[in-house]
């Protein structure tokens, strides 16, 4: 069996790695793993990147995993997006003027930074057409770091992609026929912050990160109960868990989390509501009859449900691994959970399909 990349997913709280083995049509997990960052590590750059280095090693090294190429993704914090407007030109002048239009669009010195673009798609401003153009933009350092970590781990970075795009790829396999070209998707991820993604068709049209997700509910529910921030997400991954009990003392604990947290919430809903509008308004275009979501916080029904109750529109958490054969991988991959956490790192293996052909979202390069 073919081997793709091994993905590997670096968050806030958790990495994944995955390969995937097989043929679009017939695709298997080689081996997945998941480990959990130890809350002690996370604010420290120094102790956080040697523990990635060695866990990351680790897990390839005792695991099933073939080859050595990988690939990885530049998340929120080191990837700035700014959407532009220009006029409708070829693919050639659009590389050379997106260089010249990112000058001054972002927080750091872009003449040695990496700039690479998406074309979403064609929008009316007055009586023009024009090109909305989503611009992605990483200082060079950002990918020289990750190929020197890639380096350390003992792997091969074949490409670095920006994370927007590799959650949607491990979705946009589903959008194969002739109908699903002008069909709206919405992908919501919720993590360590909020990726916004809607997509018509195979094409990527609106992303947008929201500083809002599990960070910000831990601080809160930290700040409700005077408990330490690792307190607050080990109560609420518990809280998670639960259904069905009778103990009352627990479920005086439950309604006084989902307080905490309900403000943000539903700054989050409102914030996710107005990306869609914008994007419904800009392509002129019906809004999405769902959200998906996925990340780590999507395995929380509770914060599902209240999110798609503010919004008023249905919601499912994704499945992103739907199809792909992953019984023999073991617990760390099981299928109650729905999996949504994985949707990131699929992408990431799943570009291995196309890396002969030309990739808008590399910054490997």
């Amino acid at each position: 069996m073919r081997p793709l990349p091994i993905g590997v997913d670096i968050g806030l709280t958790a990495i994944r790695v995955l390969q995937l083995g097989g043929t679009p049509r017939d695709l298997r997990v080689m081996d997945a793993a998941r480990i959990a960052v130890p809350q002690e590590v996370r604010a420290d750059p120094t102790r956080r990147r040697a523990f990635t280095v060695e866990s990351v090693r680790s897990a390839v090294r005792k695991g099933k995993f073939r080859g050595r190429a990988a690939v990885m993704a530049l998340g929120p914090s080191q990837v700035s997006a700014r959407n532009i407007r220009l006029p409708r030109m070829s693919a050639e002048e659009l590389a050379t003027a997106v260089n010249w239009e990112a000058q001054n669009k972002f927080p750091f010195d872009t003449a040695t930074a990496i700039i690479q673009y998406l074309r979403a798609g064609e929008v009316r401003q007055g009586d023009r057409l024009l090109d909305e153009v989503i611009l992605l933009a990483a200082p060079r350092a950002e990918a020289e770091e990750a190929l020197r970590l890639a380096a350390e781990i003992g792997l091969n970075l074949v490409s670095l992609d920006a994370k927007p795009c590799a959650l949607f790829r491990g979705f946009e396999r589903y959008l194969r026929r002739r109908v699903d070209g002008e069909v709206v998707t919405a992908l919501v991820d919720l993590g360590a912050h909020t990726t916004v993604l809607v997509a018509r068709g195979r094409e990527i049209e609106f992303l947008k990160t929201i500083p809002i997700g599990g960070v910000t509910l831990n601080r809160a529910v930290a700040e409700c109960l005077d408990m330490a921030a690792a307190e607050a997400e080990g109560l609420r991954r518990h809280l998670g868990s639960r259904r069905g009990s009778d103990d009352e003392a627990a479920d005086q604990v439950a309604r006084t989390v989902a307080d905490a947290v309900r403000p943000h919430l539903e700054d989050l809903a409102n914030e996710i509501a107005l990306c869609l509008r914008y994007h419904s308004v800009t392509f002129r275009c019906p809004r999405p009859q769902a959200v998906t979501f996925s990340g780590g916080e999507s395995n929380n029904p509770d914060i599902v449900a209240a999110l798609g109750e503010r919004l008023g529109i249905e919601v499912r958490v994704g499945e992103p691994l739907k199809g792909i054969e992953t019984g023999h991988v073991g617990p760390v991959m099981d299928r109650r959970s729905g999996l949504a956490e994985w949707a990131t790192v699929l992408g990431l293996s799943l570009k291995g399909f196309c890396l002969e052909a030309p990739l808008a979202s590399d910054f490997a390069a």
